[in-house]
């Protein structure tokens, strides 16, 4: 078997992709303590440099320590989750967290 050479997305490829993505998440979770609880996604958007950005508002009914998040695709399964270490007593109003991906071509060589 040969492999092809290396053939790049159009930039529409790529933008079409982001906006695949971009509709895909359908919630996010987060842990405090032990207990995950479930959050809406409050939006997404492209950014001016082409990240994709997932936004989610910890308001004043959320915990103070919040030690994970994960993000769910649409169709329930887990999208992208790992730890994370937010501490929300330090802001009076809430706190925006904002995930952001950076789609990259690759050739595959070094």
């Amino acid at each position: 078997m040969t492999e092809a050479s290396y053939i790049p997305m159009t930039s529409e490829a790529l933008e079409d992709l982001k906006e695949y993505m971009k509709k895909s998440i359908s919630h996010a979770e987060y842990k405090s303590g032990n207990t995950w609880t479930k959050i809406p996604i409050y939006k997404v958007e492209t950014l001016t440099d082409g990240r994709i950005a997932i936004y989610v508002l910890f308001d004043h009914d959320a915990p103070d320590q919040i030690s994970g998040i994960r993000f769910y695709h649409r169709n329930g399964f887990l999208w992208a989750g790992g730890n994370e270490s937010l501490n929300k007593e330090e802001f009076e109003e809430g706190v925006l967290y904002r995930y952001t991906l950076k789609l990259v071509q690759s050739s595959g060589k070094s």
